[in-house]
């Protein structure tokens, strides 16, 4: 059955449980759960410098921060649990975000980005949403990353799917599941670890649309 447990939007809850209809329908991460921020982070002060910087120079922050989200159910056969695609617009981007049930009604979730070209959205690299500033971004999202999976490490629950892990990698912008949701910025990770292990193995953390403004393409 599909599970029902616990949403975000968009990113960022600590929910271990597998059983609510909205975390089933929250957006998890491509290779495992999606685990929302347990601690809500303050504004980064090199975010709040950029965006200092981004007005000095004259570039024009965006004017709206709204998003609009549908999702719909798709036909899955030989299974009782949909598809589920969510699509979000904000601006000329637009995050599609598809999860797939397996045989316990977990939803895995694939993520892709467009931007709206001659009136079509066309695929494009995450990379590509962001400006030149975009490496201090990503500092902010591996260091928010990393925090998250810290929690669960220390746990003695989870010490032996964190017997696998040498270390928390540094995610590049193109390892990382991105989407839109309602007026945040969602980063999904993953690590990779086994099935007996999925509801740790994906972490998310998010970024109101105000914040990361400045480090988005215009």
């Amino acid at each position: 059955m599909r599970n029902l447990a616990f949403l975000i939007p968009s990113v960022l809850f600590l929910s271990m449980s597998l059983g609510c209809e909205q975390s089933k329908r929250g957006l998890t991460e491509a290779n495992g759960i999606t685990i929302e921020s347990a601690e809500e982070t303050t504004l980064d002060t090199s975010m709040a410098a950029v965006a200092s910087e981004t007005e000095q120079a004259g570039q024009p922050e965006a004017d709206s921060t709204i998003t609009a989200c549908e999702e719909k159910d798709e036909d899955n056969p030989g299974s009782e649990d949909p598809i589920i695609v969510r699509t979000c617009t904000y601006q000329h981007y637009r995050s599609v975000a598809t999860g797939m049930p397996d045989y316990k009604g977990r939803y895995t979730w694939e993520y892709a980005l467009h931007k709206l070209e001659n009136g079509d959205f066309l695929p494009i690299k995450n990379e590509s949403l962001f400006n030149n500033k975009r490496d201090d971004l990503l500092r902010q999202v591996n260091e928010r990353i990393r925090t998250e999976y810290l929690l669960f490490s220390d746990d003695p629950d989870f010490s032996d799917c964190f017997a696998m892990v040498e270390s928390i990698p540094a995610f590049g912008f193109d390892e990382l599941s991105i989407g839109f949701e309602d007026d945040q910025l969602v980063f999904h990770a993953s690590l990779g670890l086994p099935e007996a292990c999925l509801s740790i193995d994906g972490a998310s953390v998010s970024f109101k649309l105000s914040e990361v403004g400045p480090y988005l393409q215009q």
